[in-house]
């Protein structure tokens, strides 16, 4: 059973990376285009522009698929202890908490820039960085989520809970925000440039884990009839 859910959760991740590949494309070409003229490249370079696109919209797929794997083993782990029996809103709960999670919060303390934009030398440590705002966005995340279960299993009213459960959130992403080193980097693009390629890539990544909380929670509610097993029957059954 797990792996025809492992199978919607590949689809769902696919159709999330189309989507990010389609919103790139169409809103973040321009930005991307002018931060490689700065750059001066286009002269000497192995593939065409054209092609690059094409390669970078694969590769948006092929990422959205590997990211679907992700999502798939967090929705079978967590699904039963999910509050609802509504497959669609508990798939699409989990992608508005992959999208704060993985791209929201270290997307503030690390905002990304279009090519040409940095000093090659530091893409090692940059990219560490990055890494470990991930890593604890997600530990601020999961702390949020253990927050809102306590405070609901000792009988809190929801209008209680979810203020006490966002000041523990936000007070634990305050945290990363704070202690990780600030990116150093000389910024040389103009700041037009720089915002317009953010939010861009805002845009895409909204649009990749819309489409993935939708697309998976339409699968997951369609095999219901049929009499498919749930993400809590497939947990428990692991």
């Amino acid at each position: 059973m797990f792996r025809r859910l492992l199978k919607q959760g590949v689809l769902a991740g696919m159709a999330g990376g189309a989507a990010l590949a389609l919103v790139l494309r169409l809103i973040g070409e321009g930005p991307i285009g002018r931060a490689v003229a700065l750059e001066g490249g286009g002269g000497d370079e192995m593939f065409g522009r054209g092609t690059q696109q094409l390669g970078g919209m694969a590769a948006a797929v092929l990422y959205g698929a590997a990211l679907g794997v992700v999502f798939t083993v967090a929705y079978a782990t967590v699904r039963h202890r999910v509050r609802t029996a509504d497959d669609w809103r508990a798939a699409v709960a989990l992608a508005a908490a992959g999208f704060v999670g993985v791209f929201l919060l270290p997307f503030l303390k690390y905002p990304a820039n279009p090519p040409a934009v940095g000093d090659p030398d530091t893409i090692g440590r940059r990219t560490a960085l990055y890494l470990v705002a991930v890593a604890w966005s997600l530990v601020a995340t999961w702390g949020g989520w253990r927050a809102w279960r306590a405070f609901v299993a000792r009988g809190m009213p929801a209008p209680q809970a979810v203020p006490a459960t966002l000041a523990v959130w936000v007070t634990l992403a305050v945290v990363g925000l704070v202690v990780l080193p600030a990116d150093t980097d000389p910024v040389n693009a103009p700041a037009t440039l720089i915002w317009q390629f953010r939010l861009a890539t805002v845009a895409g990544a909204a649009a990749f884990w819309s489409v993935v909380g939708m697309v998976f929670g339409w699968l997951r509610v369609r095999d219901r009839p049929a009499g498919v097993v749930t993400g809590v029957d497939v947990h428990r059954g692991a």
